[in-house]
């Protein structure tokens, strides 16, 4: 007979309760969340336990390392169980429900994607957190000049602006503020770049990319986005379902004869959401085919940012069906197509050499660490 267990995942500890399903009660224990108290407790594992855990920062390493001792591990969606709680939050009472739930066969689980995918999302997620920091130095940039009478166009680089004239004039805390932001940008430029260049590696031999970069306006990061996200494509029924996997779906309030249809719920994946609206604005202006026929169609009839939107979301079900189906985009451009493929070949053969990097960083990492604590 199997048995269920379900865990608390925290950053020191793991709490897990086995539910006894004959005397339908839970038991509860604990151990440490480290490489030692995980071997103890695989070491008590049976082919045919299930276990269930919800998804949190290293939920899917931990997915990895349960499957190979125990016969099925679930990930349960944090947002569904918040919907199926009493209001109670302890770790006994999230461990116990999981365990539950989990004997009961309603386990709300998540799709856990291969690791190439996972690693791909975690360079996306990392390059976002780039380009955020770009867009913040820039603005420090520019707030100088604008300090000083100098305001620079909203999409114009301010180091295009930048001479040793107007330099000489900005007072010296301004000038340390000025050049240290502008260093500072130009070390982000370099991490983009390469951050890009390697999930261009990463993505070069996905059919499933390929596939996207045949819709026009749609490039290398939007094409990696989609397919990294959606994953698996057959794992959504209908249109609605990939629609609502992103958040792109209108939000909805019923309650008898009260029914409103308002802006889209934004459940998921902002990274995915954002990609997709900017792909969205490139499409507008680029393809002729059906997806630029429908934004013209939409924009006459609810306006542009509404169109954009609504284009966003046709964009996702296209790429979607396009996964599903192996089929190209049918107003593909193919010389834009062997252009923006042989951009992706140029940046997935600049890659950075990470082993010299690691090689460069390695003494300095390693040199002492005892003696930098006592610095500290």
């Amino acid at each position: 007979m199997p048995r269920y267990f379900g865990l608390d995942l925290h950053k020191r500890y793991v709490h897990g309760c086995e539910w006894q399903v004959d005397a339908q009660k839970g038991r509860h224990f604990r151990f440490p969340n480290s490489e030692a108290g995980w071997a103890t407790f695989v070491e008590q594992l049976r082919a045919d336990d299930e276990i269930a855990l919800e998804v949190t920062g290293n939920a899917f390493n931990v997915h990895d390392l349960l499957s190979s001792y125990a016969g099925k591990v679930l990930l349960a969606n944090p947002l569904e169980l918040k919907r199926l709680g009493a209001g109670r939050h302890t770790d006994r009472v999230d461990a116990e429900r999981l365990a539950k739930m989990l004997a009961l066969g309603m386990v709300p689980a998540v799709w856990v994607p291969p690791r190439e995918v996972r690693d791909v999302r975690c360079l996306l997620q990392y390059r976002d957190r780039l380009v955020r920091n770009r867009r913040r130095y820039l603005t420090q940039a520019k707030s100088v000049f604008q300090r000083h009478g100098l305001p620079i166009p909203r999409k114009v680089d301010p180091r295009q602006w930048l001479n040793r004239e107007a330099l000489s004039q900005l007072p010296q805390a301004e000038r340390v503020i000025l050049l240290n932001t502008l260093r500072q940008l130009e070390a982000v430029d370099a991490d983009l770049q390469a951050v890009e260049a390697e999930i261009a590696r990463q993505v070069a031999g996905q059919p499933g990319v390929q596939l996207l970069l045949t819709i026009t306006g749609v490039g290398l990061i939007t094409a990696a986005t989609v397919w990294a996200y959606l994953g698996d494509p057959s794992r959504f029924r209908t249109a609605k379902q990939v629609t609502r996997y992103a958040g792109l779906d209108a939000s909805v309030l019923q309650s008898g004869e009260q029914d409103h249809r308002g802006r889209i719920s934004r459940n998921g994946s902002k990274l995915l959401r954002t990609a997709l609206v900017e792909a969205a604005h490139s499409v507008a202006r680029h393809d002729q085919g059906p997806l630029g026929a429908f934004y013209h169609r939409k924009q006459r009839q609810i306006g542009r940012h509404k169109a954009i939107v609504a284009l966003a979301r046709k964009l996702l079900i296209v790429a979607w069906r396009m996964l599903l189906t192996g089929q190209p985009y049918r107003a593909a451009k193919p010389q834009l197509v062997a252009q923006k493929q042989r951009r992706l070949r140029e940046a997935a053969q600049a890659v950075v050499d990470w082993d010299a990097v690691a090689e460069a960083l390695w003494p300095d990492i390693l040199e002492e660490p005892h003696r930098r604590r006592r610095v500290a």
